[in-house]
C-alpha cells in the first residue's frame, strides 16, 4: 500500500466516525493535496479557508478559485501582537518566555514557574534538568538558550497568533455546522506535531479537539511527487516544481524517475509575517518577500511604538527568588504604520548574533 492509498483509508475511516467534516484549506500546496485526495472521494466536502489576511495574495486568490468558504478572525494581526506577543523562535519557546514572565502573583503561578525552571535549566529531582538529560547530552527540550531572549527584551513574545488567528475562526465554524476537519499537517514538520501523531494517530477521534490529519505520515517529497505526478494545479507563489540532482542543478522531472523536487518559488507559505523559525533558515523568508512583495515587507519591519506595559506593576520585586522579574514600563508593540518587527530582529540579533534573523 503507498502513501496515496493509506491516506484514503484514513479519509474514509473519518468521515464514517464524523459524520460531518470539512477540509482546513490554507491554499498551500499540503491542503491543495489533501483537498484531491479528499474531493476524490467525497466531491461535497467543503472547503474551509481562514481568511487571516497574513497570507501571500497568491494564496488567497488560489483559495477563491478552489472555491473554499471564507471565515475571518475578530482580531487582526496587530491587535493579537499587542496583545499576546511577537511570535519569534518557535511555539514551544514563545509558550514558555510568556508564561515565564508572568509575575507569580497571577493565576498561572504554577505554569510559569514551571517554564522558568526550563529557561534556567534547574536541576528536578531525578538529577536530570532540561539543559541535559540523563545520558548527558543536550535535551530536545532545552530552553536556557533563551533565557537572554526572556529577561532583556522590551517586547511581549507569545504562540497565541494561530490561535486567535486560525484556530478559533475554524473552532467556531466546526461548533456551528458539527463538521469536523481534515487537516494537512505532517509529523515530519515539528516535534510538536511528531509527538501529536505518537498519541493520537493520523484520526484522533478521542483528542479534545478530534480531528483527522490522514497526511501525518507523508514527507515533503511524497506531497512534491504527488503534485507532479497528478499534474495538480497549486498556488503561483511557489513557482515551479523542478528536481535537483546533487550539484544542484535543476531540470524537468521525468516521469517514473525517482529524484528529489524543490519548488523554485516558495517552500512554505503560511502567515508571511511570522518569525517562527526564521532564525534557521539558509534563505530568509523576509528578504525573498522584500522581493516579492515589497509592500507586505515595509509593513513588516518598519513601524512600531512605545507604549506603557498593561501588564507592568509598580510593587513587583526586581528578583522573585533566582528569577529576574521581567516588568518593563514601556513595551514595544505595532503601530498604525506597521509590525514594527524590524526592532525585534535587531534585538534578538544583538543578543545571538549578527544575522541570526535575516531580513534583508
Amino acid at each position: 500500500m503507498n502513501v496515496f492509498e493509506a491516506a484514503q483509508q484514513r479519509i474514509e475511516r473519518a468521515l464514517t466516525e464524523f459524520d460531518y467534516c470539512y477540509v482546513s484549506f490554507s491554499g498551500g500546496k499540503d491542503s491543495t493535496v489533501l483537498a484531491h485526495l479528499v474531493h476524490d472521494i467525497y466531491p461535497d466536502v467543503p472547503l474551509v479557508f481562514s481568511n487571516t489576511g497574513l497570507e501571500y495574495p497568491e494564496i488567497q486568490a488560489f483559495a477563491r478559485k478552489m472555491g473554499a468558504e471564507f471565515i475571518r478572525p475578530k482580531m487582526a494581526f496587530s491587535d493579537v501582537i499587542s496583545k499576546c506577543g511577537y511570535p519569534i523562535i518557535s511555539k514551544e519557546v514563545s509558550e514558555a518566555i510568556y508564561f515565564a514572565r508572568s509575575i507569580n502573583k497571577e493565576n498561572n503561578k504554577r505554569r510559569g514557574d514551571g517554564f522558568r525552571s526550563k529557561l534556567m535549566g534547574k536541576m528536578y529531582a531525578d538529577g536530570t534538568t532540561d539543559a541535559k538529560n540523563k545520558d548527558t547530552k543536550k535535551s530536545m527540550f532545552n530552553k536556557t538558550k533563551w533565557l537572554p531572549l526572556c529577561n532583556e527584551t522590551q517586547f511581549t513574545i507569545g504562540s497565541y497568533c494561530c490561535r486567535n488567528m486560525k484556530e478559533n475562526p475554524l473552532a467556531k465554524y466546526e461548533q456551528q455546522t458539527k463538521r469536523r476537519p481534515y487537516i494537512a499537517t505532517m509529523a515530519e514538520e515539528s516535534t510538536r506535531r511528531t509527538q501529536s501523531w505518537i498519541n493520537y494517530g493520523c484520526n484522533a477521534f478521542n483528542a479534545t479537539k478530534p480531528k483527522s490529519q490522514p497526511m501525518s505520515f507523508w514527507t515533503e517529497q511524497d506531497v512534491l511527487q504527488f503534485i507532479v505526478e497528478n499534474k495538480i494545479e497549486i498556488a503561483s507563489v511557489y513557482g515551479e516544481i523542478l528536481a535537483i540532482n546533487q550539484d544542484g542543478y535543476m531540470y524537468n522531472p521525468m516521469p517514473g524517475v525517482e529524484c528529489k523536487l524543490k519548488c523554485t518559488g516558495c517552500k512554505r507559505t503560511g502567515c508571511i509575517f511570522c518569525g517562527f523559525g526564521a532564525h534557521l533558515e539558509k534563505e530568509s523568508r523576509f528578504a525573498r518577500l522584500a522581493k516579492t512583495h515589497p509592500k507586505q515587507y515595509e509593513y513588516c519591519l518598519s513601524g512600531g511604538q512605545w507604549v506603557d506595559n498593561p501588564k507592568y506593576d509598580p510593587a513587583a520585586q526586581k528578583m522573585d527568588g533566582e528569577w529576574v522579574n521581567w516588568n518593563p514600563k514601556k513595551i514595544w508593540v505595532p503601530s498604525k504604520k506597521g509590525l514594527g518587527m524590524k526592532k525585534v530582529f535587531d534585538d534578538c540579533n544583538q543578543i545571538y548574533g549578527k544575522d541570526f534573523i535575516k531580513y534583508e
